[in-house]
């Protein structure tokens, strides 16, 4: 089968990345120190550019019910109910500004995951199936839990795996460096910065 690529843009709500968002005081160290939000627009736009589709992966909207008579609840989801993050029809639950999908681009927003991965419990691999898809460009947020948790699921799913080191951010600097020196190039096929991408792009075209 041919290669075909699509990108992963995991999370990129305003509850992470905007400064009036909920979660955002909880990273805004990382942000600032990996110029985050700026290296997802330029993410975005490599995408737009190469033609290739990008993947809408976000999580599932609070809802004051949503966890209702849940008895197996996860660190991350009692969180979410207690600061009410990503709530429905609130700011922080919209995407942020200029990272928004574009239909002519061939995008696709896939159904919102529960916990971490983008693929667990949702139809991202169904999706990617559908279109052929081999290749997976990943960043967005949160380092060490979602984009993550996600990549590791795609390999095992048996796709080639690319994380974008800066167009990410985790709950520490320290965090975000560990995995992108440690972590990610034991489990990925490759991890590259935006700008090393997207001059690799250019040089097999």
């Amino acid at each position: 089968m041919q290669e075909k690529t699509a990108f992963l843009l995991i999370d990129p709500l305003n509850d992470f990345l905007h400064p009036e968002g909920k979660v955002y005081p909880a990273l805004k160290d990382s942000i600032e120190a990996t110029d985050t939000v700026n290296n997802l627009q330029k993410f975005v736009k490599a995408a737009r550019n190469s033609h290739i589709p990008i993947f809408y992966c976000q999580h599932q909207l609070y809802e004051e019910n949503s966890y209702h008579d849940w008895n197996h609840m996860t660190k991350s989801q009692l969180r979410i109910q207690q600061s009410a993050s990503f709530a429905a029809g609130s700011f922080g639950a919209e995407i942020y500004k200029g990272l928004e999908p574009d239909r002519s681009n061939g995008d696709a927003i896939v159904s919102r995951h529960w916990n971490s991965s983008s693929f667990g419990n949702t139809d991202l691999d169904y999706q990617l199936r559908q279109r052929d898809i081999t290749h997976v460009v990943c960043a967005g947020m949160v380092a060490n839990t979602c984009l993550e948790a996600t990549a590791r699921y795609a390999i095992e799913l048996g796709y080639h795996v690319t994380i974008i080191s800066d167009a990410t951010a985790g709950f520490s600097v320290e965090l975000r460096d560990v995995a992108e020196k440690v972590v990610w190039p034991t489990i990925v096929d490759e991890v590259l910065t935006i700008d090393e991408w997207s001059a690799k792009s250019n040089s097999a075209k």
